[in-house]
């Protein structure tokens, strides 16, 4: 792609400033070197995928807040005490957790609310 065109010599000759953005540890926060800090945000999306895919989720995470707005990226809460009365013996609550989603919290402070 043109876009990218003599990136793998950039980086060769200003191997120090490609090391640092590298090794940061939040290189989608950080300014690309040189004349590649004018690159679009795709673009840059591009670049982090090839030097830290590892950064990625963070990289989209700020893509989709600067294209889209805040909203697409802010999490829900769940109202447990409402969700909790819609419960019972016959209609289960089922909790589904993927990473730094803890629910604990909330049993445990709405099973001490109602104890």
């Amino acid at each position: 792609m043109e876009e990218f065109k003599h990136l793998d010599r950039d980086i060769q000759g200003s191997a120090k400033r490609w090391k640092k953005f590298v090794e940061s540890e939040c290189p989608e926060k950080e300014k690309l070197p040189q004349e590649w800090k004018s690159k679009t945000s795709l673009q840059r999306l591009c670049m982090m995928r090839t030097l830290r895919p590892d950064r990625m989720t963070y990289a989209v995470r700020d893509f989709v807040e600067e294209k889209l707005g805040s909203e697409y990226v802010m999490g829900r809460s769940l109202d447990f005490a409402a969700s909790f009365e819609e419960s019972s013996a016959a209609t289960p609550m089922f909790f589904i957790l993927s990473p730094g989603v803890d629910p604990l919290k909330d049993v445990e402070k709405h099973g001490n609310a109602i104890a």
